[in-house]
């Protein structure tokens, strides 16, 4: 079988900054299939931001420094920042979602039509004429994802989006994730130190430690794996943690439940399977 063209790839692509020594990438290669969503985590260092960064197409283009490998990239690419307030330029929320349709040349009509349906996509509807920088962090957040939204890139890139969250705007803005996930085939890659809601949230799950990926591969089997992740500094959420504990047991599968839902589920086939004498 043809194997699906990549909507994004990097092809050894090694990068260092122009005020550093060493490479914060080294030998990258990578391929993001269409529709596909994908966690980046690692220790604070470890090249998260560099990489997305360079996905993006801002390394090497906004960026000095040496830049060597291939990116390919298929449509338009939204991003957003760590900090929403960074990328704020509008007075109000309804013109900071007008201002990238403005630089794309969108009429003045389409975009009077664009920005309430954007609002309700993010659950802010009636907030056209608020500040943006008026709001709760989790509405913030969801503003800079209404404006990466507004011109409908087929591929969303957020890096550390609830690190300055509390948790319910953490909540917030990866209830929204799940939301565009389910709503249409768009591509999501997204970095975080928040593993429990990756384990919930992605299809697949990057580990960078030094520049390097030292892990791709499917959530259930990157989880499966917990003490490689703890000696990566990376927090291993505790429902995955006591199902690596119950693993003695025969019956314990070796992939482990990503979500409360997933765990009760399997609790519940192992106690029939338990009383079927099975």
């Amino acid at each position: 079988m043809r194997e699906e063209k990549p909507i994004l790839e990097l092809e050894d692509v090694s990068w260092r900054y122009e005020d550093r020594s060493h490479p914060a990438l080294n030998g990258i290669h990578l391929r993001v299939r269409r529709g596909e969503v994908v966690g980046v985590t690692g220790p604070s260092g470890a090249g998260k931001t560099t990489l997305l960064l360079a996905l993006s197409g801002l390394i090497p283009s906004n960026y000095e420094g040496e830049f060597s490998g291939t990116r390919l990239a298929e449509g338009e690419i939204g991003i957003v920042f760590q900090d929403p307030e960074t990328q704020f330029i509008g007075l109000t929320v309804e013109e900071e979602i007008a201002f990238p349709l403005e630089n794309r040349g969108y009429r003045d009509e389409d975009i009077d039509r664009i920005i309430p349906r954007v609002l309700e996509r993010v659950r802010l509807s009636g907030f056209e004429r608020r500040s943006p920088f008026d709001l709760s962090g989790g509405e913030k957040q969801r503003v800079a994802i209404a404006s990466a939204l507004a011109v409908s890139p087929p591929i969303l890139i957020l890096d550390e989006p609830t690190s300055e969250l509390d948790p319910l705007g953490a909540r917030e803005v990866f209830a929204l994730l799940q939301q565009l996930k389910l709503e249409r085939e768009m591509t999501i890659i997204v970095s975080s130190h928040a593993t429990e809601e990756l384990a919930q949230f992605c299809d697949r799950m990057i580990l960078l430690g030094n520049g390097a990926i030292t892990v791709d591969a499917p959530t259930g089997e990157f989880f499966a794996m917990p003490e490689l992740l703890e000696a990566s500094g990376i927090y291993v959420p505790d429902l995955i943690s006591f199902h690596h504990g119950l693993r003695r047991q025969e019956s314990v599968p070796v992939t482990p439940p990503l979500s409360v839902e997933e765990a009760v589920r399997w609790y519940r086939s192992l106690r029939a399977k338990e009383g079927s004498g099975v």
